[in-house]
C-alpha cells in the first residue's frame, strides 16, 4: 500500500518524479486530487485495483510539494497498524492568513504551512538543505515563526537529518502528539517492527543516529 500512497501524493501534489513517467519537476500543477481519484474509484468498483486505491486514498492529502514532504506526512499520519505514528493525515501546504501584526512583521499576507493541523494551530515545517540555507533565509524563517506564534500557532521544524533519524523522528512525533492531545499508548502488536518496515518501504534509514 505504501507505493500506492506515494503515487497518490505525487498525483495530487505539485511535484513529479519518474514514478509518473516524467522527469523530476517541482512547482507544477497537480495531475489530480484526492477527491477526483476517490470519486473515480467509487464509480468503477469493478476495475482491478479500485478497492486498494480507495483504501489508500483515505491516507493521502492534496498539495504535497516534494517526495520528502510526502514521506514525512505518511510517517506521521498513518495509523500505528501500518507503522505510522497515528497522528492523522495533515493538510499540506495549507494557507494561513496573516493578521495585521504578523503582516507588519513579515510583509506577507499569508503563510504556507508544509504539514498543518489547522484545528490545533500546528505547523510542521520541513527544513530541506537546499531551500533553507543562508543567513537571509534563517532571518526570514525566524520572522515567520514569530509571526505565526503571535497568532497562537506552534511551529515544529524537521530537518533532513532528523527525518533520516529514527530517534529524532520519534521525538518529533511525540511532541506533535502531545500538542494534539493524543494518547501515546501503543495498542498494536509488534509496533516497533511495523515502524521499521514502514521506514524501509519509504527508503528512509532505520538507524538511531
Amino acid at each position: 500500500m505504501i507505493a500506492l500512497l506515494e503515487l497518490g501524493y505525487e498525483l495530487c501534489g505539485s511535484y513529479q518524479t519518474k514514478r509518473t513517467g516524467t522527469s523530476s519537476a517541482y512547482q507544477v500543477e497537480p495531475l489530480s486530487s484526492v477527491r477526483s481519484l476517490a470519486d473515480f474509484a467509487a464509480r468503477n468498483p469493478s476495475l482491478r485495483g479500485a478497492a486498494k486505491a480507495a483504501k489508500a486514498l483515505r491516507y493521502v492529502a492534496d498539495n504535497s510539494a516534494s517526495p520528502r514532504e510526502t514521506k514525512k506526512a505518511i510517517l506521521l499520519g498513518l495509523p500505528m497498524m501500518y507503522g505510522g505514528y497515528g497522528l492523522g493525515i495533515p493538510r499540506m501546504n495549507y494557507e494561513v492568513k496573516a493578521n495585521p501584526a504578523a503582516q507588519a512583521l513579515t510583509g506577507k499576507s499569508c503563510f504556507r504551512c508544509d504539514l498543518c493541523w489547522p484545528e490545533a494551530k500546528l505547523d510542521v515545517e520541513y527544513q530541506s538543505r537546499e531551500s533553507h540555507s543562508g543567513e537571509e533565509k534563517r532571518i526570514e524563517d525566524s520572522r515567520r515563526t514569530n509571526a505565526l506564534a503571535s497568532m497562537g500557532w506552534t511551529v515544529v521544524s524537521v530537518t533532513n537529518d532528523e527525518l533520516d533519524s529514527l530517534v529524532a523522528t520519534d521525538a518529533i512525533a511525540d511532541r506533535i502528539r502531545k500538542h494534539l492531545g493524543k494518547r501515546s499508548q501503543v495498542r498494536v502488536a509488534n509496533y516497533h517492527s511495523r515502524k521499521l518496515k514502514l521506514r524501509r518501504q519509504l527508503g528512509l534509514p532505520i538507524g538511531y543516529d
